[in-house]
């Protein structure tokens, strides 16, 4: 047990990992409103936007492309200036940068602010398990980085929640004429309000320091002690020891070794802090990480972001769906996903969902597996967890193509995005725990990278392809969770 840990473990789990937990649960919660929240504000701002389905396949993808351009900067800036000083200004500038794309009135522009934001949304996105994984010995770091996982279930609900007032009910009707051809609606006040978890967020990382580790990792010895400080006096109520002292005096001393020192040319620089990542002992491992998120990716959020639009239009249809497949039910000759307007089919131009309750379902769904997943980490080898997580989202998978019930069908599809879902937090906190601390922002972004590479693939081969063979594709994407378990 390296020093660091010997103290945590004597301080103990306690209020500040709770009230971390939370703060940066809410920033978890910004990430999935931005992204997943598409799924939503995408299909209602069709008729203001005048987006045909190519474009609004492009639009879903949009966010995930922007995380992965600006994913391995942030995470070199990460490991230079801090975690905690990433968080506060990526969060400020995402925020305004994503108010101010609600507020666009074309295609064109809407898709550009939607890139920019998620430009800014990718620090969070991973430096928040990086940051909170900081303050945590090893022992207990999966299960605190699972915890804040869980957050993504309560996204989950939260999106749907806020736009069943905003859009699905009667209480939030109106159209106000603004400047020019912008109107002010619905969906444009619904993506305002999905970024509330950043500005909690923002509020509660202003009481929090900086990562202790990171601290001793650059040298700052005053602030890192100071900070395990205030840890130690708000768990335990006592300061710390002369001898708890000692050993992260020691550890400070074996963690600034390890920095890589700096270079003149920044480029080159980013490239070199990534290289002990591809080199022994750290490169298989990494190397699988990436492949498998690439997967999940692809399922839980590529898939996942047309789930609402996918159950929407389920929902939509009238008549006798009695025997009808998922796919039948989605697709008839000549029909795209969202745009065909056919006599049992509500126009496209209409605001109003039917499918939020489905919505509810999956993140009930996400929040109840994240507790069990907890749970299980006290006493089931993580290796067992992904390789039953992968094969159970195979099985729904290919359940979700020949099933006729209503029901099966939902929870087929529930738990093929569910699964894998819950597996990149899990993933996240076991890779958090192999690489040292000088490496650990970097790492976590380029795996996120390739979750975000999958999502993006995912989102837009599902606008522009699932229509042309659905049950083909299904069987697709479904057997590729058991490749990787292969």
């Amino acid at each position: 047990m390296e020093h660091f840990d010997i103290v945590m473990e004597e301080i103990g789990f306690g209020s500040v990992h709770l009230f971390a937990t939370i703060a940066l649960g809410l920033v978890q919660m910004l990430t999935i409103h931005e992204t997943m929240g598409m799924g939503v504000i995408g299909p209602a701002a069709v008729c203001d936007l005048k987006m045909n389905q190519p474009q609004l396949a492009s639009l879903m993808g949009a966010g995930f492309m922007g995380i992965i351009c600006s994913s391995y900067f942030w995470g070199y800036i990460t490991d230079k200036k801090g975690r905690r000083w990433i968080l506060l200004r990526t969060i400020v500038v995402s925020s305004l940068c994503s108010v101010a794309s609600m507020f666009t009135i074309s295609f064109t522009s809407f898709f550009v602010m939607r890139f920019i934001t998620c430009i800014f949304v990718a620090g969070p996105s991973f430096v928040a398990p990086t940051y909170l994984s900081e303050f945590c010995s090893n022992r207990i770091l999966a299960r605190t980085v699972t915890h804040m996982y869980m957050f993504t279930g309560f996204a989950m609900l939260s999106v749907p929640a806020w736009a069943t007032l905003f859009l699905s009910s009667n209480l939030i009707e109106f159209e106000v004429e603004l400047v020019g051809t912008l109107t002010l609606r619905p969906w444009r006040v619904l993506g305002c309000i999905y970024i509330l978890p950043g500005v909690f967020a923002f509020c509660l990382l202003l009481i929090l320091p900086e990562s202790p580790k990171f601290l001793f990792m650059i040298g700052d010895t005053k602030r890192g002690l100071a900070t395990m400080e205030w840890i130690s006096r708000k768990n335990t109520g006592k300061s710390l020891t002369e001898e708890q002292v000692d050993h992260l005096l020691s550890y400070q001393e074996n963690a600034q070794v390890r920095r890589s020192k700096g270079s003149h040319n920044f480029l080159r620089s980013m490239l070199n802090d990534a290289m002990p990542l591809v080199r022994k002992p750290f490169v298989g491992y990494f190397l699988c990480v990436c492949l498998v998120m690439f997967i999940l990716g692809l399922l839980a959020n590529g898939l996942g972001i047309w789930y609402t639009a996918m159950r929407n239009r389920c929902n939509m249809r009238q008549g006798n769906t009695k025997g009808m497949s998922f796919c039948r039910l989605l697709f008839v000759p000549e029909t795209g996903l969202l745009l065909e307007t056919e006599a049992d089919f509500e126009a496209v131009c209409n605001d109003s969902f039917k499918g939020f309750n489905d919505s509810f379902i999956l993140g009930i769904v996400y929040v109840v597996m994240y507790n069990f997943c907890w749970l299980s980490l006290f006493q089931v080898h993580r290796k067992v967890m992904f390789v039953f997580s992968l094969v159970a989202s195979t099985t729904f998978g290919i359940l979700l193509i020949f099933v006729t019930n209503t029901w099966i069908q939902l929870f087929s599809l529930v738990f093929l995005l569910s699964f894998p879902g819950v597996i990149v937090g899990l993933l996240g906190g076991s890779l958090l725990g192999f690489v040292p601390t000088f490496m650990r922002a970097k790492a976590m972004c380029i795996v996120l990278m390739w979750c975000r590479c999958g999502a993006a693939v995912g989102a837009v081969l599902v606008g522009f392809n699932m229509q042309f063979s659905c049950e083909m594709f299904l069987l697709a994407i479904a057997i590729l969770p058991l490749s990787k378990h292969q």
